[in-house]
């Protein structure tokens, strides 16, 4: 029996991860649970699970190292870098770390696979969980890239003039995914896919220039790996994030807990190049690799606040970008001068939100 621990249990991907666990009781059971701040919710999973442990995270930040004391395996499913020390707590206790948090990487993706071993990530994201599977069985010197789905979000078919009047109703209302309202609204502009380049470079050991962003508006094809020798391999399935939580968790060994693909029933699957002049924030991803490692960190801290700003109506769907970028090269310079550290990540996370929130204010 496997022993998870899942950080962000009340959660999208938190309570999903439950139902493999539910799904495969015989294999897998719950050592811990953690939320945010939804008491009522998390004390009926812990009714259901009985973890030796439980916290919330609203009370106090030292509930995350103590969840994850004694697990096989850590679910990383909580928002931002609040579990960055228990991913690195992990990685120094040889427990498993299954990543949902995109986050984690793209600040600290040097820390993180300095220590990741031969194990390395187990990713539950439905582009890199793709990738590894497609990666499997091949000699890496034999890669030669990266081929990123993205379904191109609610907007793909919007006229560019269009985009300035949108509103957080309409980016909310993904095609094809049920997800959170920020990784909803990242995908919306695209962002989501610039934090899954940063992503996949570190868990592949790949260069930005060698991935590419293809958009695929089914979401069938999760990702694809082209070789050298002018192989494609693919991975596809329904969207449904259970089957990449079940791999990061059991590998092939998990019962089957999607809906069988049936190719006969699909009209054709389609792709189309990106179009970063309509979606700028898409291309953040491989232009920020050109900057201090800490710049990484104010790219993500800039957007989250633009995030939050949107979903409450007080910000444009346009102004991403600019907002982001203003960010990262006002701290540019000092971002070049600090080392890549924990703290040094918390201090710029915190810096930046404020600079971002007096910019929106125009102070």
């Amino acid at each position: 029996m496997k022993k998870i621990a899942v950080l962000g249990s009340t959660g999208s991907i938190g309570t999903q991860t439950l139902d493999i666990i539910r799904a495969n009781g015989d294999k897998l059971k719950v050592h811990s649970l953690v939320a945010y701040s939804d008491r009522a919710k998390l004390d009926s999973q812990c009714k259901e699970f009985a973890p030796e442990f439980d916290g919330l995270i609203s009370e106090g930040k030292e509930c995350l190292i103590q969840a994850v004391r004694g697990a096989d395996v850590a679910v990383i499913a909580t928002r931002g870098i609040a579990a960055l020390e228990s991913i690195l707590f992990c990685l120094d206790n040889g427990i498993d770390v299954a990543l949902a948090n995109k986050e984690a990487l793209v600040c600290a993706g040097e820390l993180i696979m300095s220590k990741a071993g031969e194990n390395g990530i187990r990713p539950i994201d439905s582009e890199h969980c793709a990738i590894s599977q497609c990666l499997s069985g091949h000699s890496p010197s034999s890669l030669s890239r990266i081929l990123l789905t993205a379904s191109g979000g609610p907007f793909r078919n919007t006229p560019r003039n269009e985009l300035p009047s949108v509103t957080c109703e309409q980016a909310l209302r993904h095609p094809n995914w049920h997800m959170g309202s920020k990784i909803t609204v990242d995908s919306a502009t695209m962002m989501n896919k610039s934090l899954e380049v940063i992503e996949a470079s570190f868990l592949f050991g790949v260069s930005a220039d060698r991935i590419q962003i293809v958009v695929h508006p089914q979401s069938v094809v999760h990702s694809m790996v082209e070789y050298s020798n002018g192989e494609i391999v693919a991975q596809l399935a329904y969207p449904d994030m259970r089957l990449p939580i079940q791999i990061a968790l059991l590998g092939d060994e998990g019962g089957y807990c999607c809906k069988p693909l049936d190719l006969r029933s699909m009209s054709g699957l389609t792709f189309e190049q990106c179009d970063f002049d309509k979606f700028p924030c898409a291309r953040l991803g491989y232009d920020i690799l050109r900057y201090p490692s800490l710049c990484r960190t104010v790219m993500n801290a800039a957007n989250d606040v633009c995030v939050e700003r949107f979903l409450r109506g007080k910000f444009s769907f346009v102004n991403f970008h600019n907002i982001i970028m203003n960010a990262v090269e006002y701290f540019c310079e000092e971002a070049a001068r600090a080392e890549l550290t924990v703290e040094n990540i918390r201090n710029f996370d915190k810096s930046t939100r404020l600079y971002v929130n007096r910019l929106i204010d125009g102070e």
